[in-house]
């Protein structure tokens, strides 16, 4: 989180900062998902309750890991923000866009 944080600080390049934006975001909700759901098993039945706050902070947890794009469609972005970063560098690799029928029609490459 510190890396998206200095990237962002740097004024880094805006592809670069939004993969490691959504990385951060995939890893702080995965990891609070986790921590939350020992406290529940921990707990037992009486962490469905609202005596303490476990209840809340999973649903919580569970808000925030769909809220701004599911951690699946995260998935998604970081990987094609990374191919974009990675590929320029290297010519050799194969084009597997181009593979697609009608790849070159309009409308085919709209990411943003």
């Amino acid at each position: 989180m510190y890396g998206a944080a200095r990237s962002i600080d740097s004024g880094d390049e805006p592809r670069r900062v939004r993969r490691l934006v959504h990385e951060a975001k995939k890893f702080a909700t995965d990891a609070a998902w986790q921590v939350i759901n020992h406290a529940m098993q921990i707990m037992g039945g009486i962490g469905y309750t609202d005596v303490y706050p476990i209840e809340r902070l999973l649903r919580d947890a569970r808000l925030i890991m769909i809220w701004t794009g599911t951690n699946e469609v995260m998935d998604l972005v970081i990987q094609h923000e990374y191919y974009r970063e990675i590929l320029p560098a290297r010519p050799d690799l194969r084009d597997v866009e181009a593979d697609a029928v009608n790849a070159e029609a309009e409308g085919e490459k709209v990411y943003e």
